[in-house]
């Protein structure tokens, strides 16, 4: 390795306004887009860097390497003629439960950087976004992130746009911050009552005991207050749990069990 390209990592590396250059646009942004010089004397950076030796004028001046930097030439405004690339969606699949506790996801993507001296060229650069998913949210909520798309001299990044997708769930419903249970019942029990039925909330391990001793008609439904899904404007305030009852008649009966009915049944 010379002692030119020692001298040059030493002033882009311990300098943080040129290395954040250098990290996102690298070596050929930083010298021909920023149009970055390195003019100081290699040697004396050498010899400072490994033997530690500082003459007392450069002590009182505080004497950096002198380099060239128009650091207005590597802003990531873009010039008025740019348009910009068409946003990009990725969906985001998350669960009831995610949805309602609130979490927070890492995604890695990996974007094109276009070379500075050549279109045909490019290096990948893999970064981690961070999405702090808030209790309450809904399908279809978007996350936007501006500029993440590939870098190119031609246009401005496009905007990354993650959009909620609410997983199908094994138990329920949502209907906006309420949750709908859904249970089928026999005749006979939507006549006599329910006194052992469990039903699990979205809560982790717990569950209600249901019991119903009226008559449950067609349609009924049973509603259990701040049992459903946080509220995104007020994590404290919950919907509602709605456990919907659907009634499942016999097939076919006796001309006994009619009888039966006939006598038992009013009119």
């Amino acid at each position: 390795v010379s002692t030119q390209s020692t001298g040059e990592a030493y002033d882009v590396l311990s300098s943080g306004s040129k290395r954040k250059i250098f990290d996102e646009f690298g070596e050929d942004g930083l010298k021909n887009k920023c149009n970055y010089q390195f003019t100081s004397d290699p040697v004396k950076i050498f010899h400072d860097i490994f033997f530690g030796h500082t003459t007392k004028t450069d002590k009182i001046q505080n004497k950096r390497p002198k380099t060239r930097l128009h650091s207005e030439r590597c802003t990531r405004s873009p010039p008025l003629n740019k348009t910009k690339d068409k946003e990009i969606i990725k969906e985001l699949h998350m669960t009831l439960e995610e949805l309602h506790t609130g979490l927070t996801k890492r995604i890695k993507i990996t974007k094109k950087i276009e070379s500075t001296t050549s279109s045909n060229k490019y290096r990948l650069q893999e970064k981690i976004l961070e999405i702090k998913v808030r209790p309450g949210w809904k399908d279809g909520t978007r996350i936007t992130f501006e500029q993440e798309g590939n870098v190119s001299h031609s246009s401005v990044p496009a905007d990354l746009i993650f959009v909620i997708k609410e997983k199908r769930h094994s138990r329920f419903e949502r209907d906006g911050d309420d949750l709908v249970h859904s249970v089928t019942v026999s005749l006979k029990r939507s006549l006599t009552g329910i006194t052992d039925l469990k039903v699990p909330t979205i809560d982790s391990n717990s569950v209600l005991d249901v019991r119903i001793s009226t008559i449950i008609s067609p349609g009924y439904t049973k509603v259990y207050e701040q049992h459903g899904m946080r509220s995104q404007k007020d994590y404290n305030t919950r919907g509602n749990l709605i456990i919907k009852f659907t009634i499942r008649f016999p097939e076919l009966l006796t001309q006994d069990q009619i009888d039966a009915l006939m006598r038992i049944l009013p009119d």
